[in-house]
């Protein structure tokens, strides 16, 4: 049914009406505020985000906070979590565009497998294909449980860094009586509250502050490191390779890159390769597609394309490359 729904079917019936549900978009936010609650189609808007004072502009008041809710990670029963630190050499899924993939993108040492959903990222640390799930606490837990890996795996709930937020009502700021009656039974229902949340796996641990500065690590002597290989394309040349790149390529690519690879926007154009990077382009391309370019909105194809399709992908591109004078 829902943690919302049923919270809100319970306060309904406290009331001594009905709850009839008014279903939006969930990825709108609160721009979901104007065709609903501001529209007059709902006259409660749960799940709103509290902020200092109440209120939430001009047009909308809030209730008192009910809940404290936010982002948790999911990892291994016997790994330590205590700080951002303990990421580093790890392979975590994120969801895309959202706060941990800002988060994580500046720090080299953790390995990003960008998501569409959260809910896939759960099942990809399910299937062993990475080692944490950094996404939305509420659906961490449920996606967890539902798919039991609870007995494997633990949420730890984090906060700092805008990880973390209090759940209010909404009602229109004429709607005072509404608000200050809502209040009441928020009150009253506190722990009944925290009790239904735990019947949908939400974390309520004590949250660990990623914000909290972290111990710098012992210094190591420098080494000049030692050259690093040109990578070699197996494939190259291989027409049958080239042809099921092609088909790879037109499947997992063409969404950003428009099939076949002609984009006409040139930033995304892959057949400027070669003029772009010459002698570089193999590494640049191998280290691109693993690793992603997650501040440009790229995801990380590492942990999901094996070597064999990623380099039959570029013995496709080699074949579409632009010569200087196409361009």
């Amino acid at each position: 049914k829902g943690f919302y729904l049923e919270l809100a079917g319970v306060i309904a019936a406290r009331m001594g009406t009905t709850m009839e549900p008014l279903f939006f978009r969930t990825d709108a936010g609160l721009r979901a505020l104007r065709p609903t609650l501001l529209a007059r189609r709902c006259d409660a808007f749960f799940g709103m985000p509290y902020t200092a004072g109440g209120s939430a502009g001009k047009s909308i008041r809030l209730t008192r906070p009910f809940l404290d809710i936010g982002y948790a990670v999911l990892l291994p029963r016997a790994m330590a979590f205590t700080r951002l630190g303990d990421l580093d050499g790890k392979t975590v899924g994120v969801q895309y565009a959202s706060t941990p993939q800002t988060l994580l993108s500046v720090r080299e040492g953790v390995r990003m497998a960008t998501f569409r959903f959260a809910e896939e990222a759960v099942g990809a640390l399910g299937r062993g294909e990475i080692d944490v799930a950094f996404v939305w606490g509420p659906v961490a837990g449920w996606e967890a449980a539902r798919r039991a890996l609870l007995d494997r795996f633990k949420l730890v709930s984090v906060s700092g860094l805008d990880l973390r937020s209090q759940a209010a009502i909404g009602v229109r700021a004429e709607d005072e009586a509404l608000r200050e009656r809502l209040d009441r039974e928020l009150a009253e229902l506190g722990p009944a509250i925290r009790a239904l949340a735990a019947t949908y796996h939400f974390p309520l641990d004590t949250p660990v502050d990623l914000g909290a500065p972290e111990a710098a690590p012992p210094p190591t002597p420098a080494a000049a490191p030692a050259p690093a290989p040109d990578r070699v394309n197996p494939f190259s040349g291989d027409p049958a390779a080239a042809a099921a790149g092609r088909i790879e390529f037109n499947v997992l690519c063409s969404h950003c890159h428009s099939p076949n690879a002609a984009s006409p926007d040139p930033v995304r154009d892959l057949r400027l390769l070669n003029h772009r990077y010459g002698g570089r382009v193999n590494d640049v391309f191998y280290d691109t597609v693993t690793q992603g370019r997650p501040t440009k909105g790229m995801p990380t194809w590492g942990p999901i394309l094996d070597e064999k399709t990623i380099w039959r992908i570029k013995a496709f591109l080699e074949t579409v490359q632009k010569r200087d004078a196409d361009y």
